[in-house]
């Protein structure tokens, strides 16, 4: 009897391991919510400020308490030179907490690091690169923090809710997405990226954090993996496909309808005179002389070898005096800080911006002035242009101008701050949880699901 009652006391010890066992190892497991992001990236040197005491923590798990002040971190020697302090590669910095004199804790608000004048939240790993001769400053944080100083810049407190949750869970799939393809053994994703910068404290904006707090921990997957959720500021009226941008297709990342028409650049222009963009050429090492001719073709009737299927360009000709370069249109964007790579370009005879015109009273006496803006629309096509398609010719004077209209701010691809707003302020009355609907007319497939 008592043999047949520890038989039933096993099998049910074996059957509960089991069940145990499939739960470990069939139930997602949920990741760190912090992220690793490179502030300064093979810097020689880097500013730091400690509000309070702080510790350095080493690999080999050596600690050591330093006081609170100016810093200045660099390379020295295969070591990191923190003050008058040695210290090796990978040490990680932490403010102590404060305590009372009972040994409690104080209940100050949590001080914070500053480097190079910005401050962060979370911890800091220095780490040398280029074979010990540069370092690498890393700032652990929170990812919903993360999320909040880049959202700040990129959103308004007074836009409806929904555009701004939605904007959060494109920044915080993103940040997900790098933390599980990390850019390299370092870092998950430099504070600099492509339209996402992300500034630390200052960038937080307590009215935005809060509608963003609404969906933390939700991020979009794609077929069971972190789906690549890029954004941009505005589109131009239709997004780009990430075939365009980063030769590569991808489902969820289509060009689509974008609402962005509020944006104050929607439509932008910009003149430069050609012996400033000449001089640009040659301090990028393009080094053609005075401009005499370019050739692109027009966005209205784009021509495959120079324009993307969205008209963006993808390449422009500059003929100089002493030679030419082709360069593609996001390094002209770049180099002449145009809003997008979304642009026509035309020739125009130097005009001034805005006209002064006398105002006289009934008498023929000026009583005043009124400044009218004068808008250049630029030269009409010759005739010649039929034999040169897209080619224009430069006359080389002084003052000759050259005319750059264009579409939206950034890259176009994904969703659009200036997008998600339009979408937003359209919504049916008493549409619940319609940051979904905007989530999924820019991420099209994708799941939203709570990560952590």
């Amino acid at each position: 009897m008592m043999k047949h009652a520890a038989e039933k006391y096993f099998r049910k010890i074996i059957v509960i391991a089991i069940s145990w066992l499939t739960v470990l190892f069939t139930v997602p497991v949920r990741a760190s919510s912090v992220i690793d992001v490179g502030l300064t990236v093979s810097q020689f040197s880097a500013e730091l400020v400690a509000p309070s005491s702080f510790i350095a923590t080493e690999p080999d798990g050596k600690k050591a308490t330093l006081n609170k002040g100016k810093y200045f971190i660099a390379a020295d020697k295969g070591n990191i030179k923190l003050g008058d302090r040695q210290l090796a590669s990978g040490t990680v910095l932490e403010i102590e907490e404060q305590e009372d004199k009972n040994g409690a804790s104080a209940g100050r608000p949590r001080q914070h690091f500053t480097v190079n004048r910005q401050e962060y939240r979370g911890t800091l790993k220095i780490c040398l690169t280029n074979e010990g001769k540069k370092l690498t400053v890393i700032n652990r944080v929170p990812i919903e923090y993360y999320v909040n100083s880049v959202l700040g810049p990129k959103s308004s407190p007074i836009w409806p809710d929904e555009a701004i949750k939605a904007q959060a869970v494109a920044a915080r799939s993103l940040a997900w997405y790098y933390k599980h393809h990390p850019e390299n053994n370092l870092f998950d994703v430099r504070a600099v990226e492509p339209e996402t910068f992300y500034g630390g404290i200052r960038n937080e904006n307590k009215n935005i954090t809060k509608v963003a707090a609404q969906t933390v921990g939700q991020v979009l997957y794609f077929n069971g993996s972190p789906a690549m959720t890029f954004a941009c500021e505005s589109s131009g009226g239709r997004t780009v496909s990430a075939s365009e941008i980063l030769q590569k297709d991808i489902p969820y990342l289509q060009a689509v309808e974008d609402y962005d028409t509020d944006c104050p650049s929607f439509t932008w222009e910009k003149k430069i005179q050609a012996v400033t963009i000449s001089r640009l050429l040659e301090q990028g090492g393009h080094k053609i002389g005075r401009l005499r001719g370019y050739r692109i073709s027009d966005s209205e009737k784009p021509d495959q070898k120079d324009r993307y299927p969205s008209g963006r360009v993808k390449t422009i000709f500059w003929q100089g005096e002493l030679g030419s370069v082709t360069m593609t249109g996001q390094e002209l964007a770049d180099m002449l800080a145009l809003s997008s790579n979304w642009f026509d370009v035309y020739v125009t005879d130097p005009v001034p911006q805005k006209l002064d015109v006398p105002i006289e009273n009934g008498y023929g006496i000026e009583v005043g002035k009124k400044q009218i803006p004068i808008e250049i629309k630029g030269r009409e096509k010759k005739s010649w242009q039929s034999v040169i398609p897209g080619y224009h010719f430069l006359e080389g004077s002084a003052d000759e101008t050259i005319l750059f209209k264009g579409k939206g701010i950034g890259r176009g691809l994904g969703l659009s701050k200036w997008g998600a707003k339009g979408m937003a302020d359209t919504a049916p009355e008493n549409a619940e949880d319609y940051y979904k609907t905007i989530l999924q007319h820019y991420y099209p497939g994708t799941e939203l699901i709570s990560a952590y």
